[in-house]
């Protein structure tokens, strides 16, 4: 090869291993393994970059499990309040509507009243 490849072609290089008249070239030239070093150098400071961007902070576990404690918590006391509100609803529906038959407790202690000392009538 006897002129010097663009940055382009040696950037392509650098990401693929592109061509053996590359590699010659590259071996013999100390212009290109210059360029190189340099396009090698910007590379890195961009991988750098991105895993700065893309490292999670040291604290996201622990924020995360917060998040998610909170959220629990939150849903369980919906869930009690939600089941007392139908509880009092049920209590109060009963009570207040006159259709609504009551059915004497079902214990073995509230056959006194029978007239054969507790025997099913």
């Amino acid at each position: 090869m006897s002129r010097h490849p663009s940055r382009q072609r040696l950037q392509r290089w650098l990401e693929t291993g592109e061509t053996r008249r590359v590699d010659a070239h590259i071996a013999e030239c100390e212009h290109c393994q210059a360029i190189l070093e340099e396009l090698s150098e910007l590379d890195d400071a961009v991988v750098a970059d991105l895993q700065t961007a893309v490292t999670p902070p040291d604290d996201l576990t622990d924020r995360t499990n917060t998040g998610v404690d909170e959220r629990l918590r939150d849903e369980a006391a919906a869930g009690a309040f939600l089941d007392l509100f139908t509880i009092g609803w049920d209590v109060m529906r009963t009570v207040l509507d006159p259709t609504t038959e009551r059915e004497p407790a079902q214990d073995g202690d509230d056959h006194a009243d029978d007239p054969v000392g507790g025997a099913p009538r």
